[in-house]
């Protein structure tokens, strides 16, 4: 999956969630550079970082990863 597409589903989730950036840092444990970053389609983040989002996001991985 692109990193572009991939950032852009972790935007709209936390926002449909009226999640802001710094809120969803609190909740996950990951820093604000690095979901800025992730949004932006930039970086290359950590599985243990992307876990942590989804299980905040509640985001399905395996759903996730099945996108063009």
């Amino acid at each position: 999956m692109d990193l572009k597409v991939f950032g852009e589903i972790i935007r709209e989730k936390r926002s449909s969630l009226r999640l802001n950036q710094d809120e969803l840092s609190e909740k996950s444990g990951v820093a604000i550079k690095t979901i800025h970053s992730i949004e932006l389609g930039k970086g290359n983040p950590a599985i243990k970082t992307i876990l942590r989002l989804f299980d905040i996001l509640e985001l399905d991985l395996i759903v996730i990863a099945s996108k063009p």
